[in-house]
């Protein structure tokens, strides 16, 4: 499933590819693995998401299409 970027207001091109069920701590350690261990929280729009922009913990499961942005 592709899984794309947010960063400062602008999205990536580019996805990243994860298995169905990842969570958003497997996209910020997708992005760099210190990342994931320091990273509160992020934003979600896309399929999984209530509605866009939604903030969601580290256990929130991602769906195909998602714009992510990890915060610090």
């Amino acid at each position: 499933m592709r899984v794309f970027l947010r960063r400062g207001g602008d999205v990536d091109d580019e996805p990243l590819a994860f298995r169905p069920g990842a969570t958003v701590a497997a996209v910020a350690d997708g992005i760099h693995n210190e990342l994931a261990e320091r990273f509160s929280a992020a934003h979600v729009w896309g399929p999984s998401a209530r509605f866009d922009g939604k903030r969601v913990g580290r256990s929130h499961v991602v769906l195909d299409g998602d714009v992510v942005e990890v915060l610090r």
